[in-house]
């Protein structure tokens, strides 16, 4: 009985010089290492009726933000979003649907010359042409604020992209852009740059 009583306080001394002991007698635990998150260097898309194929690239300071483990079949949407997470943003084709209209106001104010009125209270846009073209056609910077009849909200949103027509619909494609602050002409003109590789 004696022999087991020394054998357990000889153990717990040898625990507890352990858990007291000085930066020499640390143990160090190694953190488990999780899976390395593979970085999505490009993805194909396409956008319109035709289904038009398209390789966008990524930039140097934004990452694809993706709904599923199939780069090289995107789909017709794809997010972006900045590394600093200072925006994002939604790459697509925007169908216009002539007498009926589009999803969102800049794409019926480019094709018709206005909005619906039933469903905008108030819409105003900048247009910037860009330096770049992309298969002859010439990319813009659409900045417009709009505010819906049912909404005091007031949105101001961001559009940088080019104009296509297909066999049965036309609209715009590009990058819809989400910000707390104002983005240069000269940083959305690299973007598109970098994402489509002009």
């Amino acid at each position: 009985m004696k022999r087991l009583l020394a054998l357990l306080l000889a153990g717990m001394m040898v625990f507890s010089l352990t858990a007291c002991g000085g930066a020499d007698n640390e143990i160090e635990i190694d953190e488990p290492i999780g899976e390395e998150t593979k970085v999505v260097e490009s993805i194909n898309m396409t956008y319109g009726d035709d289904e038009v194929q398209i390789t966008l690239n990524k930039p140097e300071n934004a990452e694809f933000t993706l709904g599923s483990d199939t780069p090289d079949d995107a789909g017709d949407l794809v997010g972006l979003c900045a590394d600093d997470y200072s925006w994002d943003a939604e790459v697509m084709g925007y169908k216009y649907y002539e007498g009926i209209g589009s999803n969102v106001p800049f794409v019926d104010y480019y094709f018709a010359g206005a909005v619906n009125e039933e469903k905008y209270a108030s819409y105003e846009e900048k247009v910037t042409e860009t330096s770049i073209e992309y298969e002859g056609k010439p990319v813009q910077i659409i900045r417009y604020t709009y505010q819906e009849t049912d909404s005091d909200e007031v949105y101001s949103e961001c559009f940088v992209g080019f104009e296509y027509k297909g066999t049965a619909d036309e609209g715009m494609f590009g990058l819809k852009i989400f910000s707390d602050e104002e983005l240069s002409d000269e940083m959305l003109e690299g973007l598109f740059k970098e994402l489509i590789v002009i």
